[in-house]
């Protein structure tokens, strides 16, 4: 075998070893600032796309405790939480929805497709029943403060019918919690992102996950395997191509093939300010 053979399988397997097991376990906490005076010092985790195994006891400890570490306001989760595809050899729903309480606030969710397809019903009971408030095309408030805020859950576009305006029908609460002549506080979940340009009412942030930023990107170049129809543009980060602003995810697990590269999975803290 030749000198350049032997380098080329020696950078093979470094590459292998490198986006297999240490980059998606590698998890990164990204921060945002957002400008916001009506939510100034509300602090957001957004957790999205876990995609964990049966036995992903570790990764799931240690997600919890990097959160919990960050001292959030509020939780919120943006879907596709198992990689199995029957609800039977998942991890126990029960195991997880106590491990999200870690933080000992309050917990929000939306389901993604994969969910759907594992068996949304019963995680979605599960985590109910586990105190984690899950909505589907729906809201809840959350009280921050004296602040009412309304949290938005847009079902799965994927696998779901998304009901944008049943979703955000004004209830009595939220007119007798909101000043006169002002649009109350709005946060809106999302599994996927391109419900983007089909919400026209203001809102002060909306939260998406789904496309795992990319999940293997080659240095110097865009990321090319997007499952959105907006592609690169909507792989990851702060969105603000209208009146409101969406940040996506990067998430925590992969999906379809079990690689990381130059993409690490990631806890979003979400910082509102005055400036």
């Amino acid at each position: 075998m030749s000198k350049s053979s032997i380098i080329a399988i020696v950078c093979l397997v470094i590459l292998y070893v490198h986006s297999a097991i240490i980059e998606p376990n590698n998890i990164q906490v990204t921060h945002f600032a957002i400008k916001d005076r009506e939510l100034q010092g509300l602090r957001v985790a957004f957790l999205s796309d876990f995609h964990l195994k049966q036995r992903d006891y570790k990764k799931l400890n240690k997600i919890a405790n990097l959160t919990a570490k960050q001292k959030p306001d509020v939780i919120l989760l943006g879907g596709d939480y198992f990689k199995e595809k029957k609800i039977k050899n998942t991890m126990s729903p029960y195991l997880f929805a106590t491990s999200m309480h870690k933080a000992n606030v309050p917990v929000y969710g939306v389901l993604g497709e994969s969910d759907w397809l594992v068996g949304g019903e019963t995680i979605k009971k599960e985590f109910t029943n586990n105190g984690i408030i899950m909505l589907d095309n729906s809201k809840q408030p959350f009280f921050h403060q004296t602040r009412h805020i309304d949290i938005i859950g847009l079902a799965d576009k994927t696998t779901r019918g998304v009901k944008i305006a049943e979703a955000f029908k004004i209830t009595k609460n939220s007119k007798k919690d909101t000043p006169r002549g002002k649009q109350p506080l709005r946060i809106v979940l999302s599994h996927n992102p391109d419900v983007y340009y089909d919400i026209m009412d203001d809102v002060n942030l909306i939260l998406s996950g789904h496309t795992h930023g990319g999940q293997f990107i080659i240095p110097f170049s865009p990321p090319m395997f997007v499952p959105s129809k907006f592609g690169a543009e909507f792989a990851s980060g702060l969105i603000s191509k209208t009146k409101n602003k969406m940040i996506i995810s990067k998430g925590l697990g992969t999906s379809k093939v079990p690689f990381r590269f130059n993409c690490k999975p990631e806890i979003l803290i979400i910082d509102f300010t005055a400036n």
